[in-house]
């Protein structure tokens, strides 16, 4: 079931590439710890805004491209070749369309959202997520491209100098009494963004492939691959944002508290980000040279791993949530302590969805990981629906709890029959 004597015998190469990718993802880490300091700085009202439009900026990354990144990543990492020179063009052509268009849909929602949220202030926040969107789609190209070719040291720089601006404007702003609105969180990253695009491409030395035409079959190849991962990902907003999304209207007192409850347990979502960096391209390439009865043993090894980091973080909020909220935040939404308990025992579940989302993903059945969060969604909406009027977040934290475990647990049956099935005789 564990490939660990595999893990040991490649761990020069684990290290080689996974230790720039720990330390890139360990940004978001930092960036959890920053956003802390955030949440202590800006006023509540305010902090309730900025955290209703960071699930439309979510929104927006998704339909702006982000989807048909996922695919680059997929479709480049199976070799270089000149077909995968073409269907990476195909997808960096589909990005940039798409980025325009979320921009544009963003940007003309902005009275819609503020007479349906009308007792929340948005006024502005739509233009700022635009302007995210379509910075971070254009920086994610030459990116994508560097994770391709596992050249996760370099990717690794363009992330710290991504943190490092936006870290530091926003660090500056909280030091010097200035931080009092999202936008000024958006403009940033939107900053940061356009820095590390810069940086990326001077180190990818790739925005496009010149000696790779577009054609009509890439483009199709490419978006029809995609639609399964925008299906997943669209349930998979719905799944992680109904929660916000409903407070917002149902319960908005509970917004405040219960994204502050939620930021602690997203710190550790860096450990999954990094691994899955070295995960799919590494799948990827299992699958397409033949090494198909390894993907499972090295999927759960790596769980493994993840488990052992995450253990102390679980054991904090489970066993302490109403101590740490109150260290953590001086005194302020201690209330929300059983929702950080709650999402702090969510913690241990979320390794094993990820990576063998991304096993099905790399084995070309983008389709298993949309059906498993099309569950999960399902049951999370319908969950909200019958807990947050009555229980706030609490109930939008249950609703969670429920939801992530049956997709996690159907997503690992179903990813592990059809690979083993796939992989008699190979590896």
């Amino acid at each position: 079931m564990f490939d660990l004597r595999g893990l040991y015998n490649s761990r020069s190469s684990i290290l080689k590439l996974g230790a720039p990718a720990m330390v890139s993802r360990a940004t978001m880490f930092v960036w959890g710890v920053l956003h802390i300091f955030i949440i202590r700085a800006i006023p509540e009202d305010a902090f309730a805004s900025y955290t209703l439009a960071r699930t439309f900026e979510t929104f927006g990354v998704l339909i702006g491209g982000g989807f048909i990144q996922q695919a680059i990543m997929k479709m480049a990492s199976e070799g270089d070749g000149r077909r995968e020179r073409e269907l990476a063009n195909a997808g960096i052509l589909l990005t940039l369309i798409l980025a325009v268009l979320s921009g544009i849909i963003l940007v003309s929602t902005e009275g819609v959202l503020g007479r349906f949220y009308n007792e929340m202030d948005i006024a502005g926040l739509p233009f700022m997520l635009a302007l995210v969107v379509l910075t971070g789609a254009v920086a994610g190209i030459p990116r994508v491209l560097l994770i391709t070719r596992h050249k996760t040291r370099d990717v690794m720089y363009v992330d710290l100098l991504q943190f490092t601006l936006r870290g530091g404007i926003i660090g500056a702003l909280i030091l010097g009494g200035a931080l009092r609105t999202g936008h000024q969180i958006f403009l940033a990253t939107s900053i940061a963004n356009i820095c590390s695009f810069f940086l990326s491409l001077a180190l990818s030395k790739t925005f496009f492939f010149n000696d790779a035409p577009i054609s009509r079959r890439n483009l199709t190849t490419v978006m029809n691959f995609s639609l399964v991962c925008l299906g997943t990902a669209s349930a998979n907003y719905i799944y992680t944002s109904t929660d916000i999304i409903m407070l917002g209207k149902i319960a908005p007192g509970d917004v405040a508290a219960y994204g502050a409850a939620r930021s602690l347990s997203g710190v550790f979502a860096m450990v999954n980000a990094a691994a899955n960096m070295v995960l799919l391209p590494l799948f990827s390439r299992m699958w397409r040279q033949g090494q198909r009865g390894l993907i499972i043993a090295r999927a759960w090894s790596s769980v493994a791993i993840a488990e052992a980091i995450l253990l102390p973080a679980v054991v904090a909020l489970v066993f302490f949530p109403a101590q740490i909220l109150d260290l953590v935040y001086s005194g302020r939404y201690v209330e929300s302590w059983p929702v950080t308990l709650i999402l702090g025992a969510l913690i241990v579940v979320r390794p094993v969805g990820s990576y063998f989302s991304t096993a099905a993903l790399a084995a070309g059945k983008p389709q298993y990981s949309l059906y498993s969060v099309l569950i999960s969604s399902g049951v999370n909406v319908g969950l909200n629906f019958l807990l947050i009027r009555d229980y706030g977040g609490a109930g939008a934290a249950v609703a969670t709890a429920v939801a992530l475990t049956l997709s996690t647990l159907w997503i690992v049956r179903k990813t592990t029959l059809f690979i083993m099935g796939s992989g008699e005789g190979n590896g």
